[in-house]
């Protein structure tokens, strides 16, 4: 991508002698940097034979290279959008936010936004130690009783079989809100995994129940992608952050920082601190 030209900074007007032997002066609006190069702004082109112009840049660039020239200073980036985990816990740590400004004004510029989550729990040894993990739906409240799940699914309560046979591997299946049975190599049902209680969409959440490389344990990932759900996807503005579209609030939040909303650069951010009551945060930044 070619450089944008930028003014020049200075204390002073440069001075040199003209062709024509009369002293020649030339404001720093004359001048402009593309990149590290020099050059003599459009406008200015004839206002100057090629002998001054070539004189006229050479001056500039050892003044640049002196530090008496330089580009304006570049603001650092400031606080563009906050996004927020709609529901606190563990994983949501696991929310990566991604977005994409459209061109034009900052007030008005499009935005798409789009989330996944990853949540993995891995060496499960049981249907027990499963529902442990992950969390269930409806937790009974007796201290050492599966908790509340905070993921993306919880195990139905009453459906953890006893047995410590581990399930067969390479289980896969798009959740709906009727949940999915996880089985044993001969067909029995192990547990039920089921959708967090809110969720209401369809083609964006998946599971995968697969054994372990030591063959003695399992792993559970669920992954949610507001990519792949069915429907309408509509881009929001710095002036609507309230209308993310529902895939993606499913998951997060979408907030102006302290000092208001900007357009942020395009980009993707992890959301972090998220822990047990505690919801995943994340900043986007402008360019």
């Amino acid at each position: 991508m070619a450089a944008t030209p930028v003014d020049v900074v200075g204390s002073t007007p440069i001075s040199f002698t003209g062709s024509q032997g009369g002293q020649r002066f030339v404001p720093l609006s004359a001048l402009q940097f593309t990149g590290s190069t020099l050059q003599l702004k459009s406008a200015w082109a004839s206002s100057f034979d090629p002998a001054e112009t070539q004189t006229l840049l050479a001056l500039a660039s050892a003044l640049a290279a002196a530090g008496v020239l330089t580009a304006p200073p570049v603001p650092p980036p400031s606080p563009a959008i906050a996004f927020t985990a709609t529901h606190p816990g563990p994983e949501s740590n696991d929310i990566v936010v991604t977005v994409a400004p459209d061109a034009g004004p900052p007030l008005t510029a499009t935005i798409s936004v789009s989330v996944a989550e990853t949540d993995t729990y891995p060496q499960l040894a049981s249907a027990a130690a499963a529902a442990l993990a992950v969390g269930v739906d409806v937790p009974s409240g007796n201290p050492g009783d599966p908790q509340l799940g905070t993921g993306l699914v919880v195990v139905k309560t009453g459906s953890v079989s006893g047995s410590s046979t581990l399930p067969a591997d390479n289980q896969t299946a798009v959740l709906t809100p009727a949940g999915f049975d996880v089985k044993a190599p001969d067909n029995s049902v192990l547990f039920t995994v089921l959708p967090r209680a809110d969720y209401a969409g369809s083609g964006g959440l998946s599971l995968a129940v697969n054994l372990d490389t030591s063959g003695t344990t399992f792993t559970i990932a669920a992954t949610y992608a507001s990519a792949k759900e069915a429907g309408p996807k509509p881009k929001i503005t710095i002036l609507t952050l309230n209308g993310l579209p529902a895939p993606v609030a499913y998951l997060v939040s979408a907030a102006a920082p302290p000092a208001g909303a900007a357009l942020p650069a395009a980009g993707s951010v992890q959301l972090t601190g998220g822990g047990p009551g505690l919801a995943a945060s994340g900043l986007f930044y402008t360019s």
